[in-house]
């Protein structure tokens, strides 16, 4: 059996790669090469491609980087935003050249991501379909996931939804009526590139919160941990194979019950490894914060601390779980502060644009945060589908387009539906540097 995996190029107003790799995607590459599959991958944003060699394309701190782009025409939906659209990712060519090598496929597998980057997976079934027409093409991921009924217009045979990898090797083989057998063990199939500038890993499933806003639970319903032991044996091999300095969690809960499990991680690997250098690119939340968490993630070289904070509107904490509350805030930045991590090394994410949320509000908290020692970034509201905030969203905007996957794009502030909306939006962003 001979398969192509997929990774598509990206539709959209800006990208970069911040510690950005198809994790789950790669579980599903190591279910098949653990049956004896012929893989063949083809990433569209993989930054250490021989293209990149000869190309001026900035690289930021820690591995991550720009992606090659084109400049493209905006789609019908865009006319009024005042950005350029792009189209991120390897060049049409290269992705044609490496397909005519190929020869035939019994299966076609490509992820997606955001819901709003439809346009490069639509871009990615058109060209396939013209090399490999009979070829059965399965979709999954997230896209896939918060917009089945859309992705079912897409000329593709089958569309798995949710990340529950067994759920997944069950439905596939029905559908296809093939046997396989499911392994032992699964875990990230990294072997698939020649080359990498830093390591993802996630230690853990689901959350154990239920933000109004956030989609995790359609796509992981429940929150479990993976045994310790095996992720450090992960690590220490990718470590020890690509001689990375930098690893990133994916977790949505990084700190929940640090003493029993994240703690156990950074200290074997810490042992062994001590160069490598942490991340949190997801915000973690700051009730966790005690400390000696913040002790102990400086003493093992975390570089990069995100924070949850969302806004600091009382009416909202509900919204979230009350998972987070301004005491709780203030109390980590200063157990962050003594235990020596600079203004630089701690990032505080707030909201905007969330349904009935005000430019107010979101500038109150901008001005707030100013007082403290840490980098405030945007977050900016994408209304997912399944999630209570969507369905609060097309109520109060029944004349927005919310269904339509290219309206959920973050970068243009959807629900902000007022007349001089770009000049507040820059208003916010000009008191946040200065």
């Amino acid at each position: 059996m001979k398969i192509l995996f997929i990774n598509p190029p990206i539709y959209d107003f800006s990208a970069y790669d911040l510690w950005s790799k198809p994790l789950g995607f790669l579980k599903i590459i190591d279910l098949f090469v653990k049956n004896g599959v012929e893989i063949f991958y083809f990433d569209f944003l993989n930054r250490n491609h021989k293209f990149y060699e000869n190309l001026k394309v900035k690289k930021g701190k820690y591995g991550c980087g720009s992606y090659y782009y084109e400049i493209i025409e905006k789609p019908e939906i865009y006319k009024n935003i005042p950005r350029r659209y792009k189209r991120f990712g390897l060049p049409k060519e290269i992705f044609l050249n490496y397909i005519e090598n190929v020869g035939n496929l019994d299966f076609i597998f490509i992820t997606t991501g955001m819901t709003y980057w439809v346009l490069g997976i639509k871009e990615t079934i058109d060209i396939i379909k013209k090399f490999y027409p009979k070829t059965p093409v399965i979709l999954g991921g997230i896209y896939a996931t918060f917009c089945y009924y859309d992705a079912k217009n897409l000329n593709v045979d089958f569309i798995f939804r949710g990340k529950n990898i067994y759920s997944f090797f069950l439905e596939f083989q029905k559908n296809f009526k093939i046997e396989l057998k499911f392994p032992d063990e699964i875990k990230p199939y990294w072997n698939i590139y020649e080359k990498l500038d830093y390591l993802v890993v996630k230690t853990s499933y689901g959350c154990p919160f239920s933000c109004w806003y956030c989609g995790i639970k359609q796509l992981e319903p429940e929150y479990f941990k993976l045994d310790h032991k095996k992720i450090v044996e992960e690590l220490s091999e990718n470590i020890e194979k690509f001689k990375t300095n930098d690893v990133a969690f994916y977790d949505d809960a990084l700190l929940y019950d640090f003493e029993n499990h994240l703690y156990k991680i950074l200290f074997e690997i810490t042992q062994i490894y001590k160069h490598i250098r942490f991340h949190t690119p997801n915000g973690i939340h700051p009730k966790f914060l005690n400390r000696d968490v913040a002790q102990n993630l400086k003493e093992m070289n975390f570089k990069t601390i995100n924070l949850s904070l969302e806004t600091i509107d009382k009416e909202r904490e509900k919204e979230s779980g009350y998972k987070v509350n301004f005491k709780d805030f203030e109390s980590a930045i200063k157990n962050l502060v003594d235990a020596g991590f600079t203004k630089e090394e701690i990032g505080v994410y707030i909201l905007a644009g969330l349904p009935a949320q005000s430019p107010k509000e979101v500038l109150n908290t901008v001005k707030i945060l100013k007082n403290y020692p840490c980098k405030i970034k945007l977050a900016e509201y994408s209304p997912i589908p399944g999630t209570i905030d969507y369905e609060i969203a097309k109520k109060l905007y029944r004349e927005l387009p919310i269904e339509n996957p290219l309206f959920q794009n973050n970068s243009i502030y959807p629900l902000w539906n007022f007349e001089n909306k770009w000049e507040i939006i820059n208003l916010i962003k000009k008191e946040i540097k200065t």
